[in-house]
């Protein structure tokens, strides 16, 4: 199949699961936009594209992303580099995107979105076929992960972090209070249990729940508010890239990619 230069993507957060589908999706030659909140909430920002929004530009796997604004956006000569928007809708909207691929992971939608494009797909749970997407991927860990869902909605949100070397809930961090958040570890690096990981206002401990690899850090621009999830310690310790994206991330990219490509073999 020639893929059609006219067939743009925008793909709506750049998290990891966002930041993995715009991998996929870019190295097979699809035209792709992404955007996200300013600030970025991410917190595994050595595979996001999220930083863009802050610093201007980042790489992920060696795709680089440029924040610019959507009107400097030309779809006929943008090639070079992955165009990262402030998330506007509206805006984004005017650019007719063939299709929408919403990663944000948020768990809750209040609209519906399947006519902001031709083909929307929702990842995870929130989304149903009946009332704002078109399909839906399965984010749960297990037998169905990936899977494309093209009636009725997803698994139901756990509200716990998947499990991963024996951990879950501990393993990521949240911010206990408001303030002015600084770290003192940078992505990569092994910590001890109860190893100071930084602080909030000089003054609140972050502390490491156990020994792992520093996987997570929100970054330290974005305001503190009580529950937000701002750090993820791995268990597993120097077993792990913290550069690459994770075997579920990448999985998810490419569950997008299929679903996509049922999509334009069935509308040429």
């Amino acid at each position: 199949m020639i893929i059609d230069p006219q067939t743009l993507i925008w793909i709506r957060g750049a998290g990891e699961i966002g930041s993995a589908a715009a991998v996929t999706l870019d190295n097979v030659g699809f035209r792709i936009i992404i955007s996200d909140i300013n600030p970025p909430l991410a917190i595994r920002r050595s595979v996001t594209f999220s930083d863009a929004i802050i610093d201007g530009e980042t790489s992920v796997e060696g795709i680089l992303g440029k924040h610019i604004r959507i009107n400097q956006f030309d779809q006929r000569t943008q090639t070079d580099f992955i165009p990262i928007f402030h998330d506007e809708p509206e805006k984004i909207q005017l650019l007719s995107p063939t299709i929408l691929v919403d990663a944000r992971m948020i768990k809750s939608y209040n609209e519906d979105y399947r006519g902001w494009a031709d083909y929307v797909i929702g990842f995870g749970p929130g989304f149903s076929t009946n009332l704002n997407c078109h399909s839906i991927i399965e984010t749960m860990r297990g037998h169905y992960l990936g899977k494309i869902i093209y009636e009725g909605e997803s698994m139901k949100n756990t509200g716990k972090p998947d499990p991963i070397g024996g951990e879950s809930n501990r393993r990521v961090l949240y911010a206990p209070n408001e303030g002015k958040l600084k770290w003192v570890v940078h992505f990569g690096d092994i910590v001890e249990k109860k190893q100071r990981l930084g602080t909030i206002d000089n003054v609140t401990e972050i502390l490491a729940p156990f020994s792992g690899m520093v996987r997570g850090l929100i970054h330290p621009s974005v305001p503190m508010k009580p529950g937000l999830k701002i750090a993820d310690v791995d268990p597993r310790g120097e077993s792990i890239d913290f550069t690459k994206l994770s075997d579920k991330a990448r999985s998810l990219g490419r569950a997008a990619l299929e679903a996509i490509m049922i999509f334009l073999n069935n509308n040429p």
